[in-house]
């Protein structure tokens, strides 16, 4: 089973890199960078400040790059991440620079070879956490068969595919691997109670915290792993009868997580260090159900063959009701926690990527429901015909995100319906974005509210494309967007009216608009545009003036808007605002409000 499981990741590995072709340049990317972003702060640039990677990644990002995953923090720039991930893929970093070398490339960190190791680091711990998972449902006494259907639809059937072989710089195969294997040791030493496996367990819990901190809540998990209630008493007498052997325990995780500690303190001279700032969890106000069931990122949506956990606590409760309640009120306890963090739908993600560290606990409740479901014919039949369904709609999804063709973190029902099963050109990239969620309540900033209603000349826009319209939304005049106005009315605000400001500024916008046909491609965008001294644009976003393509016409809709930008420094030299119309399409704007705001950000 050991060479059947890694043949298919090495295969799948090699097909991918091949599909990837170019792309594969690309694979450190996103958050992932921010995980990665130690080992050439550390290895190439030797020291524990990221500016120089911060700098190096902002000379090869688009105009929109923040580095949103670095902060200051006296004078060094801190990276919010723990450096487990980092950890996990050093001995393939250290292999991509031995081969740079060799070859006489660049030892920056990011050259071709170095996006291979992370790609290989993440099918090698992919194969570490299904190998582990597979043992794990054997200790509950599942047949080979059972463990060996479970992984393929585990990792066939969810976003753990995506993950690992496609977007393998985040954390979650990473936390994959090592939750899998903390509680494949954590049974077997409710099981045997022995030390060695106590040790192994500890081990790997510690590397739990180092990558993923919030992913410590796997403790909670242990009264289940302990199977009953006479062996979670038993494995707790076994540490209170010899207290050393929990003290060693103790130390092995103090050890690991120490390593975090120990680059705090030669980074910023402190052990603790926050570097979530201005993030955290808002426990009064839980997205729970939206965590679950919602179109943007939920669980069961995008990740349907999970559902096969309900009909598990069932046949879990009529079995044993130990095991149903540890097992669903962790659960639980796991997902309203997670679903209170801030940003509860975690940013750019193809499904929701938080549950993925969760898998090898979810595991043991697909055994249950497939070991039920395969001993008749027709059940069997019935989970051939799930698992295709399921798989196939995971895969195509995979596909059509990474495509673009499911927006990165503004999905809806509307937009679901309207991409469902589609692919093709049509439909990469034309889904508007969401409002960007802050943590905490801007600050409106005094003297920077604009309001450009058409109706009378304003010194701080331009008067691109006004025209006098019976159709106006208020008052007698529009701004008309057609292949003579690729330009709407134009907010420019110059050096003498900007003012310096040390954490990022939020802007808000809102418009009405009226199509006097579809916009093809829905290509028109509301741009944000910052410019330095030297007339270099330095700072440029983006953003759909609709949610997705629209064929009404000659009725007035809303759209608004929210993000971040940088901070506003002594070197910027103007900003502008506005509606881009590069299809040149003919519609009409009215009333357009752009308000700007102080984060409390540093």
């Amino acid at each position: 089973m050991r060479t059947l499981v890694v043949s298919t990741i090495l295969i799948l590995f090699i097909g991918i890199q091949l599909y990837r072709g170019p792309g594969a340049k690309s694979v450190i990317d996103g958050d992932g960078a921010g995980y990665y972003a130690y080992l050439p702060t550390v290895f190439h640039y030797k020291t524990t400040d990221f500016t120089p990677v911060f700098e190096f990644e902002k000379s090869h990002k688009s105009l929109s790059y923040d580095g949103h995953y670095f902060h200051q923090h006296g004078d060094v720039l801190i990276n919010k991440y723990f450096l487990g991930t980092a950890l996990a893929i050093s001995p393939f970093y250290l292999i991509a620079t031995f081969y740079s070398v060799v070859f006489d490339m660049p030892t920056s960190g990011y050259n071709i070879l170095y996006q291979f190791a992370v790609a290989m680091a993440a099918a090698f711990y992919l194969a570490i956490g299904l190998l582990a998972t597979i043992k794990l449902i054997r200790l509950f006494n599942y047949e080979k068969y059972i463990a060996l259907m479970v992984i393929i639809v585990l990792f066939f059937g969810t976003n753990l595919f995506y993950y690992a072989l496609v977007h393998p710089s985040h954390s979650h195969v990473y936390s994959f691997a090592a939750v899998s294997v903390f509680l494949l040791y954590s049974r077997r030493f409710f099981l045997y109670l022995k030390f060695s496996d106590l040790v192994f367990a500890a081990a790997s819990l510690g590397f739990v915290i180092l990558i993923r901190p919030t992913n410590l809540m796997i403790l909670g998990a242990l009264p289940f792993m302990a199977g009953n209630a006479g062996q979670l008493k038993a494995g707790f007498q076994f540490l209170t009868s010899k207290w050393y052997y929990g003290v060693v325990s103790l130390a092995v995780v103090c050890f690991v997580v120490g390593i975090q500690f120990m680059f705090n303190i030669i980074q910023t001279g402190s052990v603790f260090v926050w570097s979530y700032k201005n993030e955290g969890f808002d426990f009064m106000r839980p997205h729970f159900l939206s965590f679950l069931f919602g179109f943007k990122k939920g669980f069961f949506i995008y990740t349907p063959l999970m559902l096969a956990i309900f009909p598990a606590l069932i046949l879990l409760y009529m079995k044993s009701k130990y095991s149903f309640f540890t097992i669903f009120s962790y659960l639980i306890v796991a997902v309203f926690i997670l679903s209170s963090w801030w940003n509860w739908f975690y940013g750019d993600s193809f499904g929701m990527r938080a549950m993925i560290d969760l898998f090898p606990l979810l595991a043991i409740l697909l055994a249950v429901s497939i070991d039920r479901l395969v001993k008749t014919k027709p059940g069997f039949l019935l989970f051939l015909l799930c698992s295709f369904l399921f798989v196939s709609l995971n895969l195509f999804q995979t596909y059509q995100y990474h495509s673009g063709i499911l927006h990165h973190d503004s999905m809806t029902f509307e937009k679901y319906r309207y991409v469902f099963l589609k692919t093709g050109a049509q439909y990469d990239d034309v889904l508007g974005s969401d409002i960007e969620p802050l943590f905490t309540v801007p600050e409106p900033m005094q003297g920077f509210l604009f309001f450009e209603d058409m109706e009378r000349k304003l010194p701080d826009f331009t008067e691109n494309g006004i025209i006098v319209s019976a159709n106006a939304f208020s008052g007698s005049k529009v701004a008309l967007m057609s292949e003579k106005n690729e330009y709407s009315p134009t907010l420019v605000l110059g050096a003498n009216q900007l003012i310096k400001t040390i954490s990022p500024v939020y802007v808000k916008v809102d418009l009405h608009y009226n199509l006097s046909e579809p916009i093809p491609g829905n290509s028109a965008l509301l741009v944000y545009a910052a410019t330095n001294k030297k007339n270099q644009v330095v700072f440029y976003k983006t953003f759909r003036l609709l949610q997705l393509p629209e064929k009404e016409t000659n009725r007035w809709r809303e759209s608004n808007f929210g993000f971040k930008v940088p901070a506003w420094d002594k070197e910027l030299s103007q900003i502008k605002v506005y509606i881009w119309n590069p299809a040149k399409s003919k519609f009409m704007l009215d009333d357009i409000k752009i308000e700007f705001f102080l984060t409390d950000e540093i």
